[in-house]
């Protein structure tokens, strides 16, 4: 397969753009329908916070019973009926419908974006390979990000309900582009045959728990340092806060998907989360807005690196193609448990203790991975190794012959 972006990455340019749309449409639906939507269509006594934690928990249930039916049936068919049927639904809302049907809708809505979401993901996983699914994985965040806050930051806000249920449904239109693409690989067999590895169960846990731990720890105490420096600046200050974090997040996905092929997955998550320690530390102990700036930055560009590593590429390198829909929706499942806990779980302390208990697990959720061993094939790091130890030698007989 011909090669793009100079990056040595083999998968082809057509499945590249096909399953960043796949991952674009079903990611975004599902974030907006549950921030956005959800608010214009739940009766006015029910509490909005409840019922997105009901609707994550909802999630982890459609994913955990979706991984063991998706591995019977063509992945691509998936997909696509996800997709229609999502645009019936949304259609459907167009009605004079009574609140109660609905918010019935709305279930149904989210219950095919999370299998297309799962299935796309296991897309994913078998058109890439370990040496480069680091970079592919960031490379695809990097455009899904990058439209994700074109789309909530510019389009969503200045939506009536009509244009919100026409936002819906040309989201869930998307992954019909891929029709066009008539070299895209139907029978989705791996570009190369891969070796079938069989991870213990230690190894599947030292990486496990470091995401889920992170995961909480993200929808707790750190929505609570958020919230508590929200209080304490202007608005216009706020808003440079949340743009430095998109941002980071933004430079997050594509660093760490970078990283991760070039150095290793235990370098790159033992830097991003020592990095997001010491800036957490550092709003405990100082306050200002340079330093709100830096921990803002950090956790965008933090949760960016976990982000691309935990959704596109651990659970793909620890999975085979027998095993990989169901590590997939473990992966997806943790994610939507901790938005769930967040939901419900609400921590309210002063920033001290809150930053001094996020950085206190932060840095235990380093040992993990210390022992963990490393998931990038042995024979890449070597040939990494290989590359740099060629480069130094050239650059040093270039200057010795000049």
């Amino acid at each position: 397969m011909l090669g793009f972006l100079k990056t040595g990455i083999q998968l082809s340019k057509g499945s590249f753009f096909v399953v960043t749309i796949f991952f674009f449409a079903f990611y975004e639906v599902y974030y907006f329908l549950l921030s956005n939507f959800l608010g214009q269509i739940i009766p006015f006594n029910l509490d909005v916070a409840a019922v997105q934690g009901v609707m994550y928990f909802f999630t982890c249930i459609i994913l955990f019973f979706g991984s063991f039916l998706i591995q019977r049936f063509n992945k691509l068919k998936i997909i696509y009926s996800c997709s229609v049927l999502n645009c019936v639904f949304s259609v459907l809302l167009f009605g004079n419908l009574f609140e109660g049907f609905r918010l019935m809708i709305l279930c149904l809505l989210v219950l095919f974006v999370s299998l297309g979401m799962l299935t796309t993901l296991s897309v994913f996983g078998s058109l890439t390979l370990p040496e480069e699914r680091g970079r592919v994985g960031g490379l695809i965040g990097f455009f899904v990000f990058l439209l994700f806050f074109i789309v909530n930051f510019f389009i969503v806000l200045n939506l009536d309900f009509f244009g919100s249920v026409l936002l819906c449904l040309a989201l869930n239109f998307l992954p019909f582009v891929a029709l066009f693409f008539k070299h895209f690989r139907l029978d989705l067999i791996p570009i190369k045959k891969q070796l079938v590895n069989y991870y213990e169960r230690r190894v599947f846990a030292l990486y496990f728990i470091p995401w889920i731990v992170f995961s909480l720890i993200n929808a707790t105490l750190a929505t609570n340092t958020s919230i508590l420096i929200a209080q304490q600046v202007s608005n216009s200050m706020l808003f440079n806060l949340e743009s430095i974090q998109v941002i980071g997040v933004i430079l997050g996905v594509i660093l760490g998907g970078f990283v991760a092929d070039l150095l290793g997955r235990r370098f790159c998550l033992v830097f991003s989360l020592t990095f997001f320690g010491f800036c957490t530390a550092l709003v405990g102990l100082f306050t200002g807005d340079l330093v709100f700036l830096i921990v803002y930055g950090a956790s965008g560009l933090t949760w960016g690196i976990l982000f691309v590593l935990y959704i596109f590429v651990v659970w793909g390198d620890l999975s085979n193609q027998y095993n990989r829909i169901k590590i997939y929706s473990i992966g997806l499942i943790s994610y939507f448990l901790s938005l769930g806990a967040g939901s419900f779980l609400v921590v309210s302390m002063p920033i001290f203790q809150s930053a001094l208990l996020s950085v206190l697990f932060i840095f235990v959720l380093n040992i993990p991975i210390i022992f963990a061993p490393e998931l990038l094939p042995s024979y890449v790091l070597e040939k990494i190794r290989m590359k740099n130890h060629m480069d130094a030698v050239k650059k040093l007989q270039k200057k010795n012959q000049g």
